[in-house]
């Protein structure tokens, strides 16, 4: 029989041992490859369970159609930890704030915060605590990555309402295109998924391969299963225009265009087959691109990236978005070349974005943590028109929908504010008048006025014996200025209105009484 020598046994069972240990090796490292995207998953999960917020917000709401009532509301968000100890989350979670806790996932203890920026035209704030708390930022911050690609799955976070424990639900990217943001009716990017969101997941994030791509925003409730995202485009370019400790907005150019799909429309303007764009047909007084851009110019790319005629610009590859979007994303301040056609010739021309689209609407957008100005003179309820009240009228019998024209115009020296006549409290004093509202005025006592304040100093420093207010097509309400003013306590009183008008019109008296009179001209009568 054949024998090993001890030499020869020694290297058998070294190499069986090194094979075994082989084979143990590469069994692990197939156990770790196998399990790696799993746990990598589950790592991910809870790091973002740990920087997932709740909020509890007590808000003050007033109404907009009686603005010297209010009440209280309560409501709960969600928000994440960002670099900076700060919290993210949408401004309408936080709008209208009185008080605010907010809680860790897995917590019981609530700390006060309070919001330190807000962003209505983007929904997104940020939100500090009040004191500092030891240990509350010790979790790792969520990193924000880049615009998701259409068809990425994603997973959102959040609170939703009907439980107390954070919720987790998974979606994909269904499509990305420049629409409304309901909060303040602004549009800018933003992402729709097919995640399910619903009330008290806003504000929370939403993330892809362990970044966040997006802040939960808004569902759409006649689709299931249909919600929007705040991309991190957004997020950044709210954040960065933070840099100096104040909010500017988004800018805009201050025009009017129209889609040139329309080949006859193209070859009036001198638009060739290999062109494209969009016709300026407006440009708003004082805005940033007037005597820059002309009325009939046909703009064919924005910083460099083409225009087709119905408007979108490709971003990517076969996905298309709203030229606007790259006016969206630069600050304030900065400026955007455009390429155009005027007179059939092209030409290079750069515009200084210096203002904010709230800049050029006659009907102010919707407004928060600001009370409505109104003034009651003889139980008649005057406001200026802004987009709350027409908002809060729509329903209501006796609502004029030509108002909503109104909503199309712009501001100029001679309006830069309309007034409307919301209802009548009645009274003995303006018997005939009492089913009336919504009354758009346009002259009072034949003339025109430029604003709300103006329209209240004109009605209140009136010396005739009758004030007549008349709307755009004629008709005329006749108020008896010395009845109106003896019957305006009673009605007040009658009516449990504390005051006739608004704390901003109060402050107006003080600031003309406080104010130095003007010297009188030599040789006036005295």
């Amino acid at each position: 029989m054949f024998k090993l020598t001890a030499s020869q046994f020694f290297l058998y069972v070294c190499l069986t041992l090194s094979g075994m240990l082989c084979l143990g090796v590469n069994a692990v490292q197939a156990d770790e490859a196998a399990i790696t995207p799993q746990q990598q998953k589950i790592s991910v999960l809870d790091t973002a369970k740990e920087s997932v917020i709740k909020l509890f917000v007590v808000s003050h709401i007033v109404d907009t159609l009686k603005p010297w009532n209010s009440y209280i509301s309560r409501s709960t968000g969600s928000g994440f930890i960002i670099a900076g100890n700060q919290i993210l989350t949408n401004a309408h979670v936080v709008s209208n704030a009185t008080f605010i806790e907010v809680r860790k996932h897995g917590e019981t203890t609530r700390y006060e915060a309070e919001v330190a920026h807000i962003s209505h035209d983007s929904d997104l704030a940020i939100v500090t605590l009040k004191k500092k708390v030891p240990g509350f930022f010790n979790t790792r911050s969520l990193s924000l990555g880049d615009l998701p690609q259409a068809h990425q799955e994603v997973t959102a976070y959040g609170y939703p309402v009907g439980g107390d424990s954070l919720s987790v639900t998974r979606g994909v990217v269904s499509r990305i295109e420049r629409s409304v943001y309901v909060h303040k009716n602004r549009s800018l990017i933003s992402v729709q998924v097919d995640a399910a969101i619903n009330p008290g997941n806003s504000g929370g994030p939403v993330m892809s391969g362990g970044k966040v791509v997006g802040v939960v925003m808004q569902s759409m409730h006649s689709s299931e299963n249909v919600g929007y995202i705040i991309p991190t485009q957004v997020v950044k370019h709210f954040l960065e225009d933070l840099k100096d400790k104040r909010y500017d907005g988004f800018p805009t150019l201050g025009i009017i265009h129209q889609e040139i799909e329309s080949p006859a429309l193209r070859e009036k303007y001198g638009v060739s087959k290999s062109q494209s764009g969009v016709l300026v047909s407006m440009v708003y007084p004082n805005s940033p691109a007037e005597g820059i851009l002309l009325k009939n110019d046909i703009i064919t790319h924005v910083d460099g990236h083409k225009i087709a005629n119905n408007g979108m610009v490709e971003f990517r590859h076969k996905e298309t978005i709203a030229y606007e979007h790259f006016v969206d994303m630069h600050q304030l301040g900065e400026k955007v070349k455009l390429q155009i056609i005027r007179d059939a010739k092209p030409l290079d021309v750069t515009v200084e974005l210096t203002k904010t689209v709230d800049t050029f609407e006659l009907v102010a957008a919707p407004s928060f943590e600001k009370k409505p100005s109104y003034f009651i003179f003889g139980g008649f309820i005057f406001m200026p028109l802004t987009d709350d009240l027409i908002t809060a009228s729509r329903r209501r019998a006796g609502f004029d929908e030509k108002v909503m024209n109104l909503k199309s115009f712009w501001p100029t020296e001679k309006r830069q504010e309309a007034v409307i006549l919301t209802r009548v409290l009645p009274a003995n004093s303006n018997k005939g008048f009492h089913d009336i509202s919504f009354i758009l005025v346009e002259k009072l006592d034949g003339k025109s006025f430029k604003d709300f304040r103006t329209f209240y100093k004109l009605v209140k420093n009136s010396k005739s014996e009758y004030i007549k207010l008349e709307d755009e097509f004629g008709y005329q309400v006749v108020i008896d200025r010395q009845r109106a003013i003896a019957s305006q306590e009673k009605i007040l009183k009658l009516y449990n209105v504390p005051s006739g008008q608004s704390e901003d019109l109060n402050q107006l008296d003080k600031a003309e009484e406080s104010a130095p009179a003007k010297p009188k001209k030599a040789g006036s009568a005295v």
